[in-house]
């Protein structure tokens, strides 16, 4: 049941009464997510795209009454899935088929999740767009010079392969080249990834021998999209019978190193924490040997890989560390590329973009609105602010733990940059409400645009709360330890026992402000036997109404030790009756072990 806290002071307890009438039950629905990480998919294409993942978040389960996931285009939904509160996906998959069984049409679609609420209008969440690819991929592949000129070493010069492709809906990604001979046989292949769409050939098979005069040659050409779509193409080419000696060949301009991003954090995140290195080495087949050496800002090499000509890895990875094994200095790096092509062409070097080497998390602080948090008397809100940078790499986005006295989640918020600050009405996940006089930690993980984490910490410090009853007043009093089956709040550890102490000062200096009123201390205790009747009467009547009585009168001496009037405080002992959870709750039914503060006329 949820309680109304009203403001110490006559004002304020005269309006939070007015306020009582119209307060209503409020569900978090703007939470509720569908997302996906990936941009598409080809149900005719290879199997890693043939389908798309989507994961679903929902808040206020409890409150759901049903829901449904649409798959929309610009025509209108396509394929739904529904169902209610007792069955709740994490994820759902989609073929790209219609509720009809046959493929959707191809284009742009997005993933709507609709979720009706019992208490509460329905709410909507919407994925980011992604793409249904259904057609392959169209295209043609040309030689320039059309044919090659042989001689008795070698070719005249080589001949540049230039292969065009398109699709309806997605981008290009890779293709490749089989040239074939005059019997259907495999003469020569070649691949590569968009946008590198030409090759050098200088004529030579697998096995090293040349192309054959006045023979044609099939070229056969696989174009594939970005979603694994496919379509062969067909060219031909022909060889002259025409000899002239051997020309050298310029040096190949269409090899590269590229890096995948702009920098990349191997400090044991698992997110970027390499550096993966995109390699083009032109004509793959006039390639000797290769050296790629990552350089410092001062040109220094810090690592160096290298191999042959049966060795042309397409990508390779970095992960921070030099030749000698230990970490690199934090800072910008470039990749140099350099490529031995033999007779065929002439050595040629070449390097990358630049990129981030950051090792350094990211460092700040939170700062509160208010130094003490009281809800309701004070403001029904506390603002959290972050505020946090990192030496080399952009903050990207943070998420912000609130946790309740016993180091359980209470809370959390999740933003992206430049977003700075959460506003917290005191509430957690289960809509249960902050205690008196407690403190509730607070964890922030910032991590930058390269991965690193870095942890924030501070606390929320809450006022001691006070609620209208019938009678009067109930003092939302935070806990005081007592050791274990006894009512002694002193025989305890020390920073247990110093808090008790300040609590029951800070209680004894508000009571003195209501000089009118009578106050009724109820001790509260834990049942262990929650679960056998028998046994828990039993366990009611023996142990924990005398304890609980005890508790009680052990808070009265201590407030009368403090100054109050012992003639205006009555003790009384409920044992394990009027819990706040039930005893059951294994993880939350320490709240049960209190002493309530009743002020009454």
């Amino acid at each position: 049941m949820k309680k109304r806290i009203l403001r110490i002071g006559l004002a304020a307890v005269v309006l939070s009464v007015a306020l009582l009438g119209c307060q209503t039950f409020g569900l978090g629905t703007s939470e509720n997510s569908i997302q996906t990480e990936q941009t598409g998919l080809a149900p005719n294409g290879d199997k890693q795209h043939s389908t798309i993942d989507f994961s679903l978040i929902f808040v206020d389960w409890m409150a759901i009454k049903s829901w449904k996931v649409e798959m929309v285009t610009g025509s209108g939904p396509q394929k739904q899935w529904s169902g209610d509160a007792l069955s709740l996906p994490t994820t759902l998959t989609w073929d790209g088929r219609s509720e009809a069984g046959s493929l959707a049409p191809e284009g742009t679609y997005t993933a709507k999740l609709t979720v009706d609420y019992r208490m509460a209008s329905p709410a909507t969440a919407q994925s980011n767009s992604f793409i249904l690819d259904v057609s392959p991929p169209t295209g043609s592949v040309t030689f320039n010079p059309g044919q090659f000129t042989p001689d008795s070493s070698g070719t005249v010069q080589p001949v540049t392969a230039s292969i065009k492709g398109s699709s309806a809906v997605a981008r290009m990604d890779s293709w490749s080249l089989d040239i074939l001979d005059q019997n259907g046989k495999a003469f020569r292949s070649f691949d590569g990834k968009w946008p590198s769409t030409e090759i050098q050939w200088d004529g030579k098979s697998l096995t090293g021998d040349w192309v054959a005069p006045a023979q044609p040659y099939i070229a056969e050409v696989t174009l594939r999209d970005e979603f694994g779509n496919s379509a062969q193409i067909y060219s031909t080419i022909a060889v002259s019978t025409l000899l002239q000696p051997v020309q050298p060949a310029a040096a190949p301009e269409t090899f590269a190193v590229t890096p995948e991003s702009g920098g990349f954090s191997p400090m044991g995140e698992k997110v970027m924490d390499t550096m993966k290195l995109a390699l083009s080495y032109g004509p793959r087949e006039s390639v000797n040997a290769w050296k790629l050496d990552i350089l410092d800002s001062n040109q220094q090499v810090q690592k160096t890989l290298n191999g042959d000509g049966s060795n042309l890895p397409r990508t390779v990875s970095w992960d921070g560390k030099g030749d000698a094994g230990s970490l690199a200095p934090e800072g910008k790096y470039t990749a140099r590329l350099s490529v031995d092509y033999g007779s065929a062409f002439k050595p040629g070097t070449t390097t990358g973009t630049p990129f981030v080497l950051d090792i350094t998390p990211p460092t700040g602080s939170i700062t509160l609105s208010d130094p003490l948090f009281s809800p309701i008397e004070a403001s029904p809100t506390i603002t959290l602010n972050v505020d946090a940078s990192s030496r080399l790499a952009r903050i990207d986005s943070w998420r912000m733990e609130i946790y309740d006295p016993e180091n359980h989640l209470f809370r959390s918020f999740d933003s992206k940059w430049p977003t700075r600050s959460a506003v917290w009405d005191g509430k957690g996940f289960k809509g249960d409400f902050v205690l008196s006089a407690e403190d509730y930690p607070v964890l922030v993980k910032v991590r930058d645009e390269f991965g690193n984490v870095g942890e924030l910490k501070s606390v929320v410090p809450v006022d001691i709360l006070m609620e209208k009853t019938p009678t009067g007043f109930r003092i939302l009093s935070s806990r005081i330890f007592f050791k274990a089956y006894t009512a002694d709040y002193q025989d305890v550890r020390p920073e247990l026992a110093a808090q008790n102490m300040k609590r029951l000062a800070d209680m004894a200096a508000k009571l003195k402000k209501f000089p009118n009123y009578k106050i009724r201390l109820v001790g509260h205790a834990v049942m262990i036997h929650w679960d056998n009747k028998a046994l828990g009467n039993i366990e009611q009547r023996d142990e924990l109404l005398p304890l609980s009585k005890a508790r009680a009168e052990a808070v009265k001496k201590a407030l009368v030790a403090k100054g109050l009037d012992s003639s205006t405080l009555t003790t009384e002992g409920v044992g394990a009756s009027d819990q706040l959870v039930p005893d059951s709750d294994l993880e939350d039914r320490w709240q049960n072990r209190r002493v309530a503060f009743f002020l009454e006329k």
